[in-house]
């Protein structure tokens, strides 16, 4: 199972990083995160949702990380395609990946809030169709690297290589997983509802697609001592996620066309806003906090249901940098061997503390 890294550059309460802070910071953590041995860094894509997120570019900070790195896959997750032109997405990957040398990894969604769709003029009942009709564009940009338009033929610059291969589609809904296996894409999904849950779509998108492969994003945080590490990280992590469900709250709320699915999770609205702690997202299976033990069997257990990649979101992307690769450091010395080799797993990983 590969390694990765997933950042969305929120600014916490309390916290002096602002946009401007958090970008360097983003490249600073990405060198890290090369040094200590992750496989990858995915950047996230969100607009006009306040302090939740301070990227708006990320194809922008990827390149720029490109040429603080050599070995590093660089991935641009997620692509919402109801709000983009497919020609100018292509363009976009085409160039970063000149830029990295053949590093970029690309994902695909048709987004998950409200405010960013109306932001855009784009109305959510639609973005189902949308989102068919543009990846169908961007699909044959990427064979092809042509298309025509009014009867003319038109060419990209760069032209796009057979190197940005198969891509990924966000998946929250049962649905979409199966639209990700139909598509010939591999599924990326992350914190949005249990893991058990998602651990079922998972099994049902393996079988419609057993040559696809799959992604699970969770807030991850390590010190020596179990307990120092769940106190340090328990603000920010916590305000992460209510964040996460504020900004999804129109979708799990109410019964908005074409996000049905969102509407069947809302039951974790009341009980998130009267339990969330870290205790209750690590038993969701949301979060892995503590120990190198503990983060260790908790990566373990997502490592053994077959999952390809796991991206860690480190301690909720709040943190600051020192300490933010301090705990990509402790993982790499007492967790990640461990984890990508099976012999490894003889150490005793039974302990929280």
């Amino acid at each position: 199972m590969k390694v990765d890294l997933f950042m969305e550059f929120p600014s916490a309460p309390g916290g002096d990083r602002g946009a401007e802070g958090a970008l360097h910071d983003g490249i600073a953590i990405a060198r890290a995160a090369e040094s200590t041995g992750i496989d990858a860094v995915w950047l996230a894509e969100h607009h006009f949702l306040g302090d939740y997120c301070n990227l708006a570019a990320p194809d922008m900070l990827l390149a720029a990380i490109a040429r603080e790195t050599t070995r590093l896959q660089l991935g641009f997750g997620i692509v919402p395609l109801p709000i983009h032109d497919p020609v100018r997405v292509v363009e976009r990957l085409a160039t970063l990946d000149i830029l990295s040398a053949g590093r970029v990894l690309w994902g695909v969604g048709r987004g998950v809030t409200v405010t960013e769709l109306k932001g855009f003029g784009v109305e959510p009942a639609e973005t189902r169709a949308l989102f068919r009709e543009r990846y169908g564009q961007l699909a044959s940009l990427l064979r092809t690297g042509a298309f025509a338009r009014d009867g003319a033929r038109y060419e990209l610059r760069p032209r796009p290589s057979s190197a940005l291969g198969r891509g990924w589609m966000a998946c929250v809904s049962p649905e979409s997983f199966g639209l990700a296996a139909e598509l010939e894409l591999n599924a990326m999904t992350g914190p949005f509802k249990p893991w058990p849950m998602t651990r079922a779509d998972l099994a049902r998108y393996r079988e419609a697609a057993p040559e696809g492969e799959t992604s699970y994003t969770l807030a991850v945080y390590c010190e020596e001592d179990h307990k120092a590490a769940r106190r340090r990280v328990r603000d920010g992590l916590l305000w992460v996620f209510r964040k996460i469900f504020e900004v999804s709250r129109p979708l799990l709320a109410g019964q908005v066309e074409g996000y049905e699915h969102y509407r069947r999770l809302g039951w974790l609205l009341p009980v998130l806003d009267k339990t969330l702690s870290v205790s209750v997202l690590e038993k969701l299976g949301l979060a892995a906090v503590g120990s190198p033990n503990h983060v260790l069997r908790k990566l373990a257990g997502l490592r053994d249901t077959g999952l390809d990649r796991v991206s860690l979101v480190i301690g909720g992307g709040v943190m600051d940098v020192k300490r933010t690769v301090d705990c990509m450091e402790l993982l790499a010395r007492d967790v990640l061997p461990a984890l990508r080799f099976a012999d490894g797993m003889k150490m005793d990983v039974t302990k929280t503390g």
